[in-house]
């Protein structure tokens, strides 16, 4: 039978996603699932065809919540600058809750999910190519910035965070790479206006918590 075409609960999706993103993928076992969500392994694969199956409906389930709240986030911003600004802290905020064993895993045990990210990193630079004109029409962006190149710089520091307990001192976290990484970044493309947004957004911002991750184990 073909993955991705049964509808499983909804709930059970977010929980399992849940203990992906805790555990890791390889680490995270059909039994162990059964167990933490109290249910028998055998009603598992009457709903999954496989662990693979499973994976990749958890994974595209958290992946489709995330894209929701980013949404909210422009929706509810007065500028791009700010929007982009709170989405990177909800992002920060979403990490702190993945086990970078999943994050690995991409590579080493589940390459389907990293199609499912390449894929969708691919699209997410479309959408900021737009969102980047939006912000030059709004006055926050520079148009002296090759934006094309500088958000695919971005793109690969980002993607080498995972790696970077290879080359970066113990007493550098992910975190303060993650924040070095974003602000440069956006300082590197903001107007007076825009670095205005940022700063008064970093002495202001309460959001930090509001990740997908936090609001679904309240």
């Amino acid at each position: 039978m073909d993955t991705l075409t049964k509808e499983p609960n909804e709930e059970l999706v977010m929980e399992i996603s849940k203990l992906l993103l805790k555990n890791g993928m390889k680490a995270t076992t059909m039994d162990s699932v059964a167990s933490a969500l109290t249910m028998s392994k055998r009603t598992l694969y009457e709903i999954f065809d496989s662990k693979k199956d499973m994976i990749l409906r958890a994974v595209k389930y958290w992946q489709q919540q995330r894209f929701k709240k980013v949404e909210e986030i422009f929706k509810s911003s007065k500028t791009v600058m700010e929007a982009l600004a709170r989405t990177f802290a909800y992002h920060k905020s979403m990490m702190n809750n993945i086990n970078v064993e999943f994050l690995f895993d991409m590579d080493d045990y589940a390459p389907e999910v990293r199609t499912l990210f390449t894929r969708h990193s691919h699209q997410w630079v479309d959408k900021m190519m737009y969102a980047i004109n939006l912000g030059i029409e709004q006055g926050v962006f520079r148009t002296d910035v090759n934006y094309p190149i500088v958000l695919r710089l971005m793109r690969i520091q980002m993607e080498s965070l995972k790696k970077m307990e290879d080359s970066f001192p113990k007493d550098i976290t992910i975190m303060d790479a993650f924040d070095s990484i974003v602000i440069s970044f956006l300082r590197s493309i903001g107007t007076q206006e825009g670095m205005d947004i940022i700063d008064n957004f970093y002495l202001n911002n309460q959001e930090y918590s509001n990740s997908f991750i936090t609001e679904t184990n309240s």
